[in-house]
């Protein structure tokens, strides 16, 4: 199972937003994230890329 990392890209830098997430949804203008253990992250913003290699999610939220 490939479990992914989301990074907040919004600021110029790379800021953590969550690890182990197993499920990306868009919804208008959120970006949902849902980990391994079932919690849900729902970030304001736009989802920027997916690094299938690197498992790597890059969101720019919203300041």
């Amino acid at each position: 199972m490939c479990l992914s990392t989301a990074y907040d890209v919004g600021s110029g830098s790379e800021k953590l937003i969550a690890d182990r997430i197993t499920n990306v949804s868009i919804e208008g203008e959120n970006v949902r994230l849902t980990t391994l253990l079932g919690t849900q992250t729902v970030i304001e913003g736009q989802l920027k890329s997916i690094d299938l290699n690197r498992n790597i999610i890059y969101i720019a939220a919203k300041q």
